[in-house]
């Protein structure tokens, strides 16, 4: 996993189309634990402390306060080809390899849709759920996934980005499109 920081030098140096090819489609980035952002928020001159409310994904001041984050681990993932399917759990041959008691063995799954740009998240019967923006999903239920979305995979929680977007926010800090609702 990189970094924020490493991923904005790489952003800096990169252009957005060699940066999304090296990246790939998305990325999730894992989101510090509450009290961390609580703590860090006003030296950032924040007003709002919380990353999200399960409402509907991330603002954009709530992403600006996610990626001021440096150290934050950012996952990208192997590259996909037209169609693929991404295991997520505690096993280490899953593509998403999540180490944290709550996260099931084999937990969820990401596949992404080329022709469509989608990436889309189902719970494959974890004992810690799934859910995005708040909202379980039932298992084997797909959810397509927006920018901004908050994922959380037992008590682990991630912000999906669509690469594009998050390369634009890590170089000219532009606001980030974020997901009108939650569903889907």
């Amino acid at each position: 996993m990189l970094t924020v920081r490493e991923l904005r030098a790489l952003a800096e140096k990169l252009s957005e189309p060699y940066f999304c090819r090296k990246i790939g489609p998305f990325a999730l980035v894992r989101t510090p634990p509450r009290p961390v952002v609580e703590e860090m928020a006003p030296r950032l001159g924040v007003p709002r402390t919380a990353l999200g409310n399960g409402s509907g994904g991330l603002d954009a001041l709530q992403a600006s306060v996610l990626l001021s984050f440096d150290l934050l681990q950012v996952a990208t993932l192997p590259p996909l080809r037209s169609q693929d399917a991404l295991a997520v759990g505690r096993l280490p041959s899953c593509e998403l390899v999540i180490n944290d008691p709550s996260v099931s063995k084999q937990h969820a799954e990401l596949r992404w849709h080329a022709p469509v740009s989608t990436c889309c998240v189902k719970d494959l019967q974890s004992t810690g759920s799934t859910s995005v923006n708040g909202q379980s999903l039932t298992p084997s239920q797909e959810y397509i996934l927006r920018d901004g979305d908050l994922l959380r995979f037992g008590e682990v929680d991630f912000a999906f980005f669509v690469t594009k977007s998050l390369h634009a926010r890590l170089t000219r800090g532009s606001p980030l499109p974020v997901a009108s609702e939650a569903g889907g």
